[in-house]
């Protein structure tokens, strides 16, 4: 079904944008565009839009055509705001796509009709903001997309992070050791020594998820008491973590130590990235002793480049509070930060979280009332 058909005005002629309604695709067919294409992400999922669909928001996914090709598909959550407007505005609604919108070519044209036909989405749908926060580049091409598309900077972010450190994967257990660091060769080194081994749990299997979920969940609850980051209600946690691994986009580690699992990572299968999602370990791990945690993260490198992963994102080293990469000893996370650049990561720093308001007037109404919120 087509939601709306408009001309766009691209870099060589004028396109003809065509928003395709896919929310009653097949989640399969749905993630082969939003999971496994290279730029696809994992809370673009069909699995991500019914979890939140728990939770009171509709889920809908359109895929946006330019002159009959496909370029972008997005995944929107939305929900009507509590409080109906005054005279004819009448209902409006929320909307929010989460790293979205994915697009299926980088350039910077097919960004450009990604986002038009996002527009169309907003007003069709009676929007009264739209954000998003693709995982693009600060300052890089697809970023520079966003002004002259009606986008500005949303005055809250979402994401708790907008960095990643991702290591690139080779193909070569000798090139891969390359590029680590020398203390961090050695800890791999003496895990093994000490008996240290790996597992990985087959989320798509019931029986395999049931309780390695629920042991996971406590080192990750065990990790957030110490480390005082909040951790989600345990029902809600294990319904996305089982949604998402009976989907197929993502993966359960567990590092083990004397036939007992010490650590433990939840890693989300996002196009060419693996991507660290949520760790954790027991509070009598002796990580330190053991050195289980260099040893998990170098066998997840070697699978994630066996199954065809290009890098492998070991998550962010910033908050809302910190924003941006850490500079020097006094960010909060440097320590994390050289850890994971210790295994050859590269930092990256994605773009804020962007809105489109198809009425400015009550967009600015919004974002003012935000503020205060």
């Amino acid at each position: 079904m087509s939601l709306a058909d408009s001309p766009h005005a691209g870099k060589d002629h004028v396109r003809q944008i065509r928003v395709v309604d896919a929310t009653d695709w097949t989640p399969s067919a749905w993630d082969d565009l939003t999971v496994r294409t290279p730029l696809g992400d994992a809370f673009q999922s069909h699995a991500w839009g019914e979890l939140k669909s728990g939770l009171g928001w509709k889920p809908l996914r359109f895929v946006v055509e330019a002159d009959g090709k496909q370029i972008a598909a997005v995944f929107i959550q939305e929900r009507p705001l509590s409080r109906r407007l005054p005279g004819p505005l009448g209902s409006v609604n929320i909307h929010y796509a989460p790293r979205g919108p994915i697009l299926l070519d980088s350039s910077p044209q097919a960004a450009q009709a990604a986002l038009h036909g996002l527009r169309l989405i907003a007003r069709e749908r009676h929007a009264l903001t739209l954000t998003i926060d693709p995982t693009w580049t600060d300052g890089g091409d697809l970023a520079a997309t966003l002004a002259g598309a009606g986008f500005r900077s949303a005055r809250r972010e979402v994401q708790v992070s907008r960095t990643a450190m991702i290591i690139p994967l080779q193909p070569t257990d000798e090139a891969q050791h390359a590029l680590l660091g020398d203390s961090t060769a050695r800890n791999i080194n003496k895990a093994k020594r000490a008996g240290v081994t790996t597992e990985r749990v087959d989320l798509t299997d019931p029986a395999a998820r049931g309780t390695a979920l629920e042991e996971f969940f406590e080192m990750h609850a065990a990790t957030g008491r110490r480390e005082d980051f909040l951790v989600r209600d345990r029902d809600y946690a294990l319904k996305q973590w089982r949604l998402l691994g009976e989907s197929g986009v993502a993966s359960l580690w567990f590092g083990v130590v004397e036939g007992r699992r010490r650590i433990g990572v939840l890693l989300l299968h996002c196009g060419r990235n693996l991507v660290s999602y949520a760790a954790g370990a027991p509070d009598d791990a002796d990580l330190h002793k053991t050195r289980a945690n260099h040893l998990l993260q170098w066998d997840i490198m070697r699978w994630a480049a066996g199954a065809g992963f290009a890098g492998y994102d070991l998550g962010g080293v910033d908050t809302q509070t910190m924003p941006g990469l850490p500079r020097d000893e006094s960010h909060p996370l440097w320590n994390l930060f050289q850890f994971k650049k210790s295994f050859g990561a590269v930092p990256e720093l994605r773009i804020r979280a962007h809105e489109f308001a198809p009425n400015a007037t009550l967009g600015a109404i919004w974002r003012t009332a935000r503020r205060f919120r």
